[in-house]
């Protein structure tokens, strides 16, 4: 069940008029989003819907556990549990057939016999995402920053809320579960500005990522001796606000979605590729996962104590962000790109620390910054990301055509797409404003033509890039 689907719209009516019917009543609309979150993620996989009931239950123990102990010995006991529940359940899923994989070919390539056989895994769509938001519960309640959930009910909500349970954002539970206490309340300029978000989001998957996806890159990529050195180029350059598109698309309507419903969800994107370094480009993109792997990863890998050395902070910030790669996916290509971003970004705090003692970079020297960590983004997201193998690859490096051309649209999305995300902050809030305070009847019409024209550009309903994480 995508959101640009006809089947979400009409699930998303139901929901929407059943929870606000019972909007006086907590507990009732509380168990009336479970129940529709469960029925979301059913029609994608019901019988994985078994995984997210297991997270529910083993962190709801595991969170009240570790808050009831009297001694550390027994909290970290339960804190252990609670990360081989999870962490077990997503590494088999996920990382048991590469695992396998690799170990066969290793063997193999030593002349040792083996009969290691993949399972043929199906991975569970969002896996990823809810076993980070979980995990994030119980270590919360072990650091003594939260307070269990009042009940299994208001967890098992906070876990399952249908607008980002697939591909986040990622939502803490610190700021969610509280929200569930608060009156829900819908005025023009919440349901206006959950409409933007909703409309934006929509625009940003059909039109630009879908468009981007089969007029330039998909053409490219499956067939890369036909074209030359410069539609590479632009395909390369594709991918990169594709998966942008994409993805802050689908975030864009999660929050939308989520105001729907009286909820506030984190921010996930602000302008990645508008970074002059690596480090900053993991501030602005998928923010909710960079501050997760911070908080969770980063943090106690350096230590309370004052002593920071270099190799100490090169090595803290290479094993953050391997886990990130591999958060994203069980490949080699995935744990090049985590580690080619790691060692990047330690270059940079060496380089940091000694710039600290010169004056701010000139205008030159930022913009240089800025062409610098945008290459580096595109070479690293396109070459990384979008491949299905190395070979793949080395072809969109080395297979050029002397002819090929793409649609022309193609290049028009890329332009028009680039312009928006360059454009000023202060231009894209005039334009929400103006927007959102149109009188009623006229922001009608406007949202029936924009929902027209996106339900005659859906490309064949093309699933989000993330969902794959």
């Amino acid at each position: 069940m995508v959101f640009h689907s006809a089947t979400f719209v009409v699930f998303l009516i139901v929901a929407f008029a059943a929870f606000w019917a019972l909007a006086g009543k907590r507990d009732a609309r509380t168990a009336l989003l479970l129940v529709a979150s469960y029925v979301f993620y059913g029609a994608w996989e019901f019988w994985y819907l078994w995984l997210i009931v297991f997270s529910t239950l083993l962190d709801f123990t595991c969170g009240n556990r570790i808050h009831a102990a009297k001694s550390q010995g027994a909290k970290r006991a339960w804190l252990s549990v609670s990360l081989v529940g999870n962490l077990g359940v997503l590494g088999f899923f996920k990382y048991y057939d590469w695992g396998i994989e690799g170990l066969a070919t290793l063997l193999s390539s030593l002349g040792l016999a083996n009969n290691l056989h993949s399972l043929g895994i199906l991975v569970p769509v969002g896996i990823s995402f809810y076993t980070f938001q979980t995990l994030s519960y119980t270590l919360d309640i072990y650091r003594g920053q939260l307070k269990p959930a009042r009940n299994l009910l208001d967890f098992g909500m906070f876990v399952a809320f249908f607008p980002q349970l697939v591909a986040g954002p990622i939502v803490r539970a610190a700021e969610f579960i509280p929200q569930m206490d608060l009156e829900p309340r819908l005025d023009r300029a919440r349901f206006t500005d959950a409409i933007w978000r909703m409309g934006t989001g929509l625009v940003k998957k059909v039109v630009l990522a879908d468009g981007l996806g089969a007029f330039l890159v998909d053409p490219v990529y499956e067939a890369p001796g036909s074209f030359g050195a410069w539609m590479h180029a632009l395909a390369l350059l594709g991918f990169t606000f594709q998966i942008y598109y994409d993805f802050s698309g689908y975030s864009d309507i999660a929050i939308g979605v989520g105001k729907l419903f009286g909820f506030d969800l984190p921010e996930n994107f602000d302008g990645p590729f508008k970074s002059r370094s690596v480090s900053e480009f993991w501030r602005r993109w998928h923010m909710t996962l960079s501050f997760w792997v911070r908080d969770y990863v980063f943090f106690p890998l350096m230590g309370r104590t004052g002593i920071r050395s270099r190799v100490r902070i090169a090595f803290s910030v290479m094993t953050t962000m391997v886990v990130i790669g591999l958060w994203h996916g069980a490949s080699l290509l995935w744990l090049l790109y985590g580690a080619v971003q790691g060692v990047v970004m330690a270059i940079e705090q060496v380089v940091t620390v000694a710039r600290r003692r010169r004056r701010k970079a000139s205008g030159g020297l930022a913009l240089l910054q800025w062409a610098l960590t945008f290459l580096f983004t595109v070479l690293v997201s396109s070459l990384c990301v979008r491949p299905r193998s190395f070979e793949q690859a080395w072809a969109m490096l080395s297979e050029f055509g002397s002819g090929g051309a793409v649609s022309i649209w193609g290049p028009v999305t890329l332009a028009v797409g680039v312009a928006i995300h360059f454009l000023p902050k202060a231009t894209v809030e005039a334009t929400r404003r103006g927007l959102t305070n149109l009188p009623l009847p006229l922001a009608g019409v406007l949202l029936g033509l924009v929902a027209g024209w996106v339900a005659y550009l859906v490309i064949g309903a093309t699933p989000f890039i993330y969902f794959q994480f």
